[in-house]
């Protein structure tokens, strides 16, 4: 059997919806953040390694 929707269902539906891919976003950004933060620490541990060389 399938159910049906009410409008309202599927309004509450694509909210909820909404909110997750705002959580995801807000995540990815921060993901990207700290990817970068990593990629400068890397380039500097590279150079104090390279002066060690």
């Amino acid at each position: 059997m399938s159910k049906t929707f009410t409008k309202s269902d599927l309004e509450e539906i694509i909210g909820l919806q909404q909110e997750s891919l705002q959580a995801i976003q807000k995540a990815l950004a921060r993901l990207r953040h700290q990817n970068e933060r990593l990629e400068r620490s890397n380039q500097k541990l590279r150079k104090k390694i390279a002066e060690y060389e």
